[in-house]
């Protein structure tokens, strides 16, 4: 399962996310990769049960004064569903994003669940 976000005239990237089987242990940052003008973010995120909660790319912004790319991860509720169960479910994640020039900075955060949190950049 996964998705993409397509590119957004004006904002000058394209953006695809999808869950993927990872060997990075959900207490560690995420990895990021940079080859030319693609950037590879890998992880994996300890989320609410998998019956109320999903893995989701919930912002993914690039600031042209900067040549910055700002990109988080979260496992998101869906308040809708009944019946969760307290298991924490963990999964691997990819976000590739590409831009004719390449970043010059990049931040990649992951919100976990019971409030931890995991970050990693790289700059050019």
């Amino acid at each position: 399962c996964g998705g993409r976000l397509d590119r957004v005239p004006g904002i000058g990237f394209d953006v695809t996310f999808e869950r993927v089987e990872t060997d990075i242990d959900a207490d560690a940052p995420p990895e990021i990769t940079v080859e030319g003008e693609t950037v590879l973010v890998e992880g994996t995120v300890a989320y609410g049960s998998t019956d109320c909660a999903g893995l989701e790319l919930v912002h993914a912004r690039y600031q042209r004064s900067q040549e910055r790319l700002d990109l988080l991860v979260a496992g998101v509720d869906d308040g809708a569903k009944s019946g969760c169960n307290d298991a924490l479910a963990s999964q691997g994640y990819r976000v590739e994003a590409t831009r004719g020039g390449g970043f010059r900075y990049v931040s990649a955060t992951e919100h976990h669940a019971q409030g931890r949190v995991y970050s990693a950049s790289f700059e050019e």
